[in-house]
């Protein structure tokens, strides 16, 4: 992976299980609006907040979500380094990730990319303070969510801190949890219009979330 054409970055990790067109359409804002040259899609490995629950195979998320960028004109690239550390048997630790890429890009400004709830417990994430000074985070808002409620539900430091750092966008009602249990319930024709067609055809094909609790 060449990382040296660009100087802006966007990190954006989850587990795109499966992903979904509010993956790609958010994140092309966000970067439209911060003037950035790129989105960095980081598929988690073992994701630390959700090692008590099944996910699907790193490799067929890491295979959906290149499709998925496939069919966007976004300024987009995938980057496997938490999926190919995943055999270590360790977290996939936000910070390690963004070490990795440091060393990768050295010329490069990074900034993570991440939702509203996880502002919320972003201090409780592992190692914090050093994620900030690697990139800083920008928080997508969105609605019931505004910028100004986020911020009256914060310390007064933690409104300082967060101020500049917060992106509105609208609305996308659209949830993997949802996707997948319409799949497991032959359903899947209610979000078409949600999911990339490659996607769909690839989860068809490989018969993924076809059989959940």
């Amino acid at each position: 992976m060449d990382l040296t054409p660009y100087k802006n970055i966007i990190v954006f990790g989850g587990s795109f299980d499966p992903p979904h067109k509010a993956h790609l359409i958010l994140p092309e804002l966000v970067r439209e609006q911060l003037g950035a040259d790129l989105v960095l899609y980081i598929p988690a490995g073992r994701a630390p907040h959700k090692l008590d629950k099944v996910q699907t195979d790193p490799m067929h998320r890491l295979n959906m979500l290149k499709l998925a960028l496939d069919e966007s004109p976004n300024h987009a690239l995938v980057a496997s380094l938490e999926i190919d550390r995943a055999n270590d048997g360790q977290p996939s630790y936000t910070v390690n990730t963004l070490q990795q890429l440091k060393q990768l890009a050295p010329h490069a400004t990074f900034r993570l990319l991440f939702g509203a709830d996880q502002l919320r417990i972003f201090d409780q994430w592992y190692q914090h303070k050093t994620i900030e000074e690697i990139a800083e985070p920008i928080v997508m808002v969105r609605s019931p969510d505004s910028a100004q409620s986020l911020l009256e539900s914060l310390s007064e430091s933690q409104r300082t801190k967060w101020a500049d750092r917060l992106v509105e966008l609208p609305l996308l009602d659209i949830s993997s949890t949802n996707i997948r249990d319409a799949i497991a319930s032959s359903q899947t024709d209610a979000h078409n219009s949600t999911i990339p067609a490659s996607v769909l055809a690839y989860i068809q094909q490989h018969h993924l979330y076809q059989d959940r609790d």
